[in-house]
């Protein structure tokens, strides 16, 4: 299917503009701190980094200490925050995880390494230290083979609004204690004290300043945002893993797809070429998309019957499968191949094949 010479089919991904940050810090404060850096690829998340220091960490001092406690400045914070950097965050976040941003051998770099995951991540809703935790440790080891991995979306009917929720709600609600129970079954004893101070110390701070500084403050800053971010995580690790095939379940480029030439490539730096974060999580956020364009890679796509989808992103992706609308997908789906290209009569079928619940009787054989 796949033709001999890779097809270039990710044109705007590789020409567009960077956009997970707004302005740079100062030359005075770059060069040092670019100094520290691992790869100078990363230069973008010194960029984020900078950007949110100098916007979140002030309204959140604000809204919390200075200014009157008010539902309408808890709320303007609210969209400020979250509007400008949650996504950027969240996949700075994500990247910086598997491959980190500083070099651990000076001390300065450890802390800013450590930053993200324990100090930063709170402002956007995710408790300290818990999603490196959920994320490498569990999510990409266990790779969405139900039951292991807890955020697993193989037992549900992935078009239902309804198995959504239970999907989300267990794991706002459960991951607390589904986590460290994860790391103590696994001998992590390590990670299981880890988790479980931070959920404490996370639990501590927030009730200190809900009770003794500002209510109403505190709710914006760290409450609310807990409850949109895990819908938004959930969602979009849903959406990550909606279509998976019956045949190859547990292959990389059957449990997930890619999302090309997509404006959120540019945010999130490239998290839309899935397929092959998921093959090698250690590949470089920018080369996601020049590894796309090779030829063995399009040929392993082809002959995997992978999902690519142009022009989506993957929350696009999902919102079109909840409301019964597979042709909207179909319509964006990729064709390798040298054969003609299926109806969308028939790719609307396999999708709808690939939303089914994966039968118990396949995670307990294997």
């Amino acid at each position: 299917m796949v033709a001999k010479e890779p097809q270039r089919l990710n044109q705007q991904d590789l020409d567009a503009p960077r956009q997970e940050w707004f302005y740079k810090p100062p030359a005075i404060l770059l060069r040092p701190w670019k100094s520290l850096l691992k790869d100078e690829r990363d230069l973008s998340m010194i960029y984020l980094m900078f950007n949110i220091l100098t916007i979140t960490f002030p309204l959140a001092y604000a809204t919390l200490f200075l200014l009157p406690a008010s539902n309408w400045i808890g709320l303007g914070y609210f969209i400020i925050n979250n509007g400008l950097f949650l996504q950027r965050f969240v996949l700075w976040l994500h990247f910086s995880s598997h491959r980190p941003t500083y070099k651990n051998s000076r001390l300065i770099g450890r802390a800013l390494n450590a930053l993200p995951p324990c100090l930063i991540a709170p402002f956007f809703g995710i408790p300290t230290n818990m999603y490196q935790l959920h994320h490498l440790v569990m999510h990409h080891t266990e790779n969405n083979v139900f039951p292991y991995d807890l955020s697993s979306t193989e037992p549900y009917q992935r078009d239902s609004f309804v198995h959504f929720l239970h999907y989300w709600l267990r794991f706002m609600l459960a991951a607390w204690f589904e986590l460290p129970y994860f790391t103590w079954r696994k001998s992590r004893y390590d990670l299981f004290w880890k988790s479980a101070l931070s959920e404490v110390a996370w639990i501590s701070v927030i009730s200190v300043l809900y009770t003794q500084v500002n209510p109403t403050g505190t709710l914006w800053v760290f409450v609310y945002p807990y409850l949109v971010t895990s819908f938004a995580l959930m969602f979009g690790n849903w959406s990550q893993h909606i279509f998976i095939h019956p045949d190859r379940p547990r292959s990389n480029y059957g449990l997930t797809m890619n999302c090309i030439n997509t404006v959120n490539n540019q945010r999130t730096f490239n998290d839309g070429y899935h397929i092959l974060h998921h093959q090698n999580s250690r590949t470089h956020w920018s080369e996601l998309p020049d590894r796309f364009n090779h030829a063995d890679v399009q040929e392993l796509l082809r002959k995997e019957e992978a999902i690519v989808v142009d022009g989506l992103w993957f929350d696009d992706v999902g919102l079109w499968c909840m409301l019964g609308r597979l042709d909207r997908v179909a319509d964006r789906l990729v064709w390798f191949g040298q054969q003609k290209r299926p109806s969308n009569l028939e790719l609307v079928g396999m999708l709808r094949d690939r939303l089914k619940p994966l039968p118990l009787s396949y995670s307990e054989s294997q």
